[in-house]
Order: structure tokens, then C-alpha cells, then sequence
């Protein structure tokens, strides 16, 4: 790490603290309360401590968390390391569908919102669904456990792990969401017309 090493003593100290704080932070850092990530010198620092190891540093609003960088949360994913419960799975696909995607296409959530700002899903709403009861419970404490969801007095919202997900991998889980809610809408028609303009010239696309 070429450039911690070329700071003083002082400054190293700086950029460790912010470095465990965006990695243990519930919510985002506010960038004043750390030198190494007010001033962007420093946070180039933070940014390397951090790539390191495979992560990388989020800005989300005036505040700062980490995340595994695309390329890593990939080969993680398919070597099963970190990968939740298929009943987990389903009961947060459920959340995000109701909370952030639906409401989002409805247009009544907006696309800068953080994931976390969607709207409340009630349990009974979720047991709704094919999935059991008792799996819907049972995957929800688990979830609230990893604080990937949240129980609020209005109902159940996406926990803040789901700020730690990179905008290439926040775009492709709404995607997916999208395509599953409404695949004959006007938004799928749309991504699946992306999605096969990016196969055919490589690029990617940001609708």
C-alpha cells in the first residue's frame, strides 16, 4: 500500500479510523467526522486500504460505507461463501419486491431513494405470498438478525447491509426485482432491450 506508507504517522492513524469505521458503520459516515474522508487526498488512501482486501468505498449522500467490489462479491456468490438460505432468500426477495421494486415502478418511491427509504410491508402482506407462515417468521429473524431487514411501527423495510451493495449490483437486484414483478411492463421490455444491446456490443448500459 504505496500511499499509507508515504504518510506520516499521525495521518496513517486517520485513515485506519475511518477505514474501520465505513467497515463496521451500521449507517453511513458522515465525511466530517473523519479527516481521511473529508479530504479526497486521504480518502484515495482509504479507498487503497480498502482495495486491498477486496473492498471499496461507497458514497451515499454526504456519507461513506464499504463493500465488496463487484468482481469479488461475484466469485464469493459462486463458491457459496456468504450465500443465505433459499428460504431466507425467498422472504427478503419478498421485501424488496414490496418495499423497493413495486414501488418504485408505481413511481410512488423515487430512483435516488435508498434502499432502506422503501416502503413498509407488513408481515401479514408477506404471508400472502406461496411461502408458509412459519418460514416467513422464521427467515424474518434471521434476516433482522444480519440487519437485512427491519421491523419499523409501519412495517418491515430493507435492513442497511443493503446499502453495502455497489451500484452495478444494486442496479442488476432491482433489475431482476422488475422483471419478476412486471415482465411484460414497460420497464422489463426496456432492461431486457439493454441487456441484449449490451451482449451484442459489450457495453453497459444505465437506464
Amino acid at each position: 500500500m504505496v500511499l499509507l506508507q508515504a504518510l506520516s504517522e499521525q495521518r496513517r492513524a486517520e485513515v485506519r479510523a475511518a477505514v474501520c469505521a465505513v467497515e463496521t458503520a451500521r449507517l453511513p459516515v458522515p465525511a466530517v467526522r473523519f479527516r481521511a474522508l473529508a479530504e479526497v487526498p486521504l480518502r484515495r488512501v482509504v479507498e487503497e486500504v480498502l482495495a486491498a482486501s477486496g473492498r471499496r468505498l461507497l458514497a451515499l449522500g454526504e456519507g461513506f460505507l464499504s463493500g465488496y467490489e463487484d468482481v469479488v462479491r461475484e466469485r464469493l456468490a459462486d463458491e457459496g461463501i456468504g450465500v443465505l438460505p433459499r428460504e431466507d432468500r425467498a422472504v427478503l426477495t419478498l421485501v424488496l419486491l414490496f418495499s423497493v421494486a413495486v414501488p418504485r415502478a408505481h413511481g410512488s418511491v423515487l430512483p435516488q431513494a435508498l434502499w432502506t427509504q422503501g416502503v413498509p410491508v407488513s408481515r401479514e402482506r408477506l404471508k400472502e405470498s406461496a411461502v408458509s407462515d412459519g418460514v416467513v417468521d422464521a427467515a424474518l429473524r434471521r434476516l433482522a438478525a444480519a440487519d437485512l431487514v427491519r421491523f419499523t411501527g409501519a412495517g418491515i423495510v430493507l435492513g442497511s447491509q443493503l446499502l453495502r451493495l455497489t451500484s452495478a449490483a444494486q442496479r442488476a437486484l432491482f433489475e431482476q426485482l422488475v422483471l419478476l414483478a412486471e415482465p411484460t411492463g414497460a420497464l422489463a421490455e426496456s432492461i431486457l432491450r439493454l441487456r441484449a444491446r449490451g451482449a451484442v456490443d459489450g457495453s453497459e448500459e444505465v437506464w
